[in-house]
């Protein structure tokens, strides 16, 4: 009303006729008769499931006088209503009604960020009724969807900054002088010159680039592309907006709204009709809802239990084929196991071993060396009778020498076994001609695995 009057000297009109349009701020049209104010936010509307929050007039980073009066936007009391709205079951969209010029530079990529990340929560939409520039297209940018007056104006990305400086002394005669600490001089760049100057543009610069790249993220478009088509800096028309990728279509606030409702009613049809069901349909959901309620309802609840069966079968799918895969690797883990606990001479533990699912590797291990110490205490046994047979004749040092001399220490364990059996007729003897018996010992004993203990005859 105050706007209208303050530029009546502009119109062309009847007084009488003024004096009613400028009431007219002051009726509430009936598409607004719904509207009511959701709770615990500061300026959010909620009509027909849809959440209005304004984002209105210059933005700051927090609410004071100047936002108070003048209508502004602070960032803090934007993020709490945003919220809110999100974490409001009865709130089934969100919608920005932007009306701003933009602001403080150093805050909204927070804003837009948190906005960016709930897609997907609800349909997140931005409104441009006359004015998006600036911080208040970066925050419309991390939306779903701008749809744009056509006679709004979008843009204006990039960033600025206003250093006063004294020439003159003040009222009072005085003239401030500021003089900065040896390692901080770059704390208060002088724009009066060349060094200065390039401060003050690089730090304007990086907190552009950093404007520019989240709306090429936020809109899927290319940076270059935003350089190159989103105004430069400066702003675009509705329609040029839209042909240019800043925004997706054009439209009026109630064309916006209509298409939100018609959104979430698509959405609630969904949730409790199969696909079958909607397209075997001839006539309208809400026809049949309001018409014929008993049969919507048993519908719903056909479906519901439908789906309620459908997600019990597939998840019990999912986990049986995710314990099978799990069963598979133990089993292949177990077998490998096995294997590495595996000696020579033990073919037949091993193999019983593998077709035992009970039997792990330590298990085999236990075996393993309880064969071995059996076939150890024989050997003792076996060594104790050919002694008391053969003659009690004085050793032959140099001769033992001479054969010990044929094994090489350096060669492999099987390579020496082998020697060692070949050449000593009393040691396969001993092991009654079994070489898989021998070499199972030979492995075991170098292994520390198996301790022989023998009589010592004085």
């Amino acid at each position: 009303m105050h706007e209208l009057l303050k530029i009546a000297k502009y119109w062309a009109i009847e007084p009488d006729i003024l004096k009613s349009l400028c009431r007219l701020d002051e009726i509430k049209s009936l598409s607004f008769q719904s509207e009511r104010r959701l709770s615990n936010t500061r300026s959010v509307m909620i009509r027909d499931g849809t959440a209005v929050i304004p984002l209105h007039g210059p933005i700051t980073a927090r609410s004071d006088l100047f936002t108070f009066f003048l209508g502004g936007t602070s960032l803090s009391d934007l993020a709490k209503d945003f919220q809110t709205a999100l974490d409001d079951d009865q709130v089934k969209a969100i919608l920005f009604d932007v009306d701003s010029p933009g602001g403080v530079a150093l805050g909204p990529s927070e804003m837009a960020d948190a906005i960016f990340k709930a897609r997907g929560k609800k349909p997140i939409w931005s409104y441009v009724g006359r004015n998006c520039s600036s911080a208040a297209y970066w925050i419309a940018s991390a939306t779903e969807k701008i749809i744009a007056n056509p006679s709004a104006l979008l843009g204006s990305i990039g960033v600025v900054t206003t250093i006063p400086v004294q020439e003159q002394p003040d009222s009072e005669g005085y003239k401030n002088i500021e003089i900065v600490s040896s390692n901080a001089k770059q704390k208060r760049p002088d724009p009066r010159t060349e060094e200065g100057m390039a401060e003050i543009k690089r730090e304007l610069n990086d907190l552009e680039a950093q404007f520019i790249e989240a709306i090429a993220k936020y809109r899927n478009v290319s940076v270059n592309a935003v350089k190159n088509d989103f105004g430069q800096g400066g702003v675009l028309i509705g329609k040029n907006a839209v042909a240019s990728g800043m925004a997706d279509s054009l439209g009026s606030y109630e064309e916006v709204i209509a298409e939100l409702n018609q959104k979430i009613s698509t959405n609630k049809q969904i949730n409790f009709m199969s696909k079958e069901t909607i397209e075997r349909s001839a006539i309208n959901a809400d026809f049949i809802k309001s018409e014929f309620p008993d049969i919507a309802e048993k519908l719903a609840k056909e479906n519901s239990e439908k789906i309620r069966s459908e997600t019990k079968e597939s998840s019990f799918a999912e986990g049986k084929k995710a314990g099978f895969a799990e069963g598979i690797k133990s089993e292949r883990e177990r077998i490998l196991a096995i294997e590495e606990a595996s000696l020579p001479g033990h073919e037949d533990l091993v193999a019983k071993a593998k077709q035992d699912a009970d039997m792990t590797a330590d298990k085999l291990a236990l075996q393993i060396v309880a064969r071995e110490k059996q076939r150890g205490t024989k050997y003792v046994d076996a060594q104790k009778e050919a002694e008391k047979e053969m003659p009690k004749v004085a050793p032959n040092f140099e001769s033992a020498s001479q054969e010990k001399a044929k094994i090489d220490k350096d060669a492999p364990l099987e390579e020496r076994a082998k020697t060692e059996w070949q050449s000593d007729a009393k040691l396969r003897s001993e092991f009654a001609d079994d070489y898989d018996a021998y070499f199972a010992y030979k492995k075991a004993s170098e292994a520390n695995q198996v301790k022989i203990l023998s009589t010592n005859k004085n």
